[in-house]
């Protein structure tokens, strides 16, 4: 709800650099998904093979390691399943020159964390929307969601002074998770913070779904 850096970096220090390298790692951090598009980086998390302790501290925020835009919205699809983190794909169906069809299955690649925790973290993220980014909230739906801002390293050390990247990821409803949008900005201008620049876009997408979908209030 705060988005505070130092919460998480508390919680990472009760957890262990151990146990939160095997998280990183089991959710597919650092891997390609192995979806059927051409191109896909893997990110880096080399950061957390360094042993030093003040790289899993930044980690804990997401900072000193990258991930792609793909592993991130994986990683709460994770969340929103239950716990299970699903292999994603583009196409359904491929027909052979007889026309016919191979159809791709849903795979489960994993599960980094259990149903309880994937439960906790629901609650948690439906906090966040409900009593922290007023302008993500729908009316008569449970929504779950999460801002995020981060500096941009400079090539000559340090960060650019005054620049960003933002991001929000959310899905609804919580209660029966249909969809997950992800939306990611680079360097918005006279903006700061992801919570003024997104949550508005978020909840124009998330509405437009629910009403696609023809999905009844939860609430």
């Amino acid at each position: 709800e705060k988005s505070i850096n130092t919460g998480v970096m508390w919680v990472e220090e009760r957890i262990g650099n151990s146990k939160f390298l095997d998280y990183v790692v089991n959710m597919g951090f650092g891997q390609r998904t192995g979806i059927d598009l051409p191109g896909e980086s893997s990110g880096d998390i080399s950061n957390l093979y360094t042993g030093r302790r003040i790289n899993f501290m930044t980690a804990s925020f997401g900072q000193g390691i990258t991930v792609t835009p793909l592993q991130l919205i994986t990683g709460y699809s994770a969340i929103a399943n239950g716990g299970k983190l699903m292999r994603p794909y583009i196409v359904s169906t491929v027909r052979d020159g007889r026309g016919q069809p191979t159809e791709t299955k849903p795979e489960m690649v994993g599960t980094p964390f259990t149903a309880k925790t994937a439960a906790t973290l629901r609650t948690m993220l439906t906090s966040v929307v409900d009593n922290g980014f007023d302008k993500a909230r729908i009316p008569r739906y449970d929504v779950a969601g999460k801002t995020g801002t981060a500096q941009i390293a400079s090539p000559e050390g340090g960060y650019l002074e005054g620049q960003y990247n933002h991001s929000f990821v959310g899905f609804a409803p919580v209660s029966d998770p249909r969809f997950v949008i992800l939306i990611r900005m680079e360097k918005p201008q006279g903006i700061t913070f992801a919570a003024d620049s997104l949550s508005s876009a978020f909840k124009d997408m998330a509405m437009f779904m629910l009403n696609y979908l023809h999905i009844p209030p939860t609430r």
